[in-house]
């Protein structure tokens, strides 16, 4: 079976299908099999993603996009590993549910106070099932690229008890070009385009 990675948050705007999309991109490229899984039909970000770069014919993405109706066993039973790019908000029951289907629970959050007092309310939340405490981890993203606030928000968060990545996910405009082409970072015309990739292969490898 299939390592399976959920990205998932309750607040909009900390880049969580940014970050889902950029990991299968990251896991690829280091040769493992990869699918994404595009949960949030409202929305459907990682699934738009991946038909935007269809439709403009550039790169595209280099891995499986499905939406959670078109999920069949078999198209999952020969991969090495599965993001789930999870419903935006979602309830907090299900929330925990992750936990019996994942391997491990990616959060993404910003640097801010209020970000990181929403997200360290959720890890408390989390905490109170064992098996959703021992597999979520923060991601702290959209970190600035100057300046000591990543490290400053990561060392509170453990501070407080939780457990955080130690990758920064530093905050570059190569993202916003690469969901609007439909692609990767990696692959978009972006003088910080290597460096934006290189923190997510960093935390390709620090997860998996």
């Amino acid at each position: 079976m299939p390592k399976v990675l959920a990205v998932t948050s309750e607040k909009g705007g900390v880049g969580k299908s940014t970050l889902a999309v950029h990991l299968a991109g990251a896991l690829a490229e280091r040769g493992l099999n990869v699918a994404l899984i595009d949960e949030d039909p409202r929305v459907g970000s990682s699934a738009r993603w991946a038909v935007r770069g269809v439709k403009l014919g550039g790169v595209g993405l280099p891995f499986a996009v499905y939406e959670a109706d078109d999920v069949k066993p078999k198209k999952l039973a020969a991969l090495d590993v599965v993001v789930i790019d999870t419903e935006g908000r979602p309830k907090r029951k299900e929330l925990r549910q992750l936990a019996d289907r994942a391997d491990l629970i990616l959060v993404p959050s910003g640097t801010s106070a209020l970000e990181l007092e929403a997200t360290l309310e959720l890890m408390d939340f989390l905490q109170g099932d064992a098996d959703a405490a021992r597999k979520s981890r923060v991601v702290l993203t959209r970190v600035p690229p100057v300046g000591r606030a990543g490290e400053e928000a990561r060392e509170d968060l453990r501070e407080a008890g939780a457990t955080v990545c130690n990758t920064l996910v530093r905050a570059y405009a190569a993202y916003v070009r690469a969901a609007e082409l439909g692609t990767l970072a990696r692959d978009v015309r972006d003088p910080r385009a290597d460096t934006a990739w290189e923190d997510m292969l960093a935390l390709s490898r620090e997860v998996l």
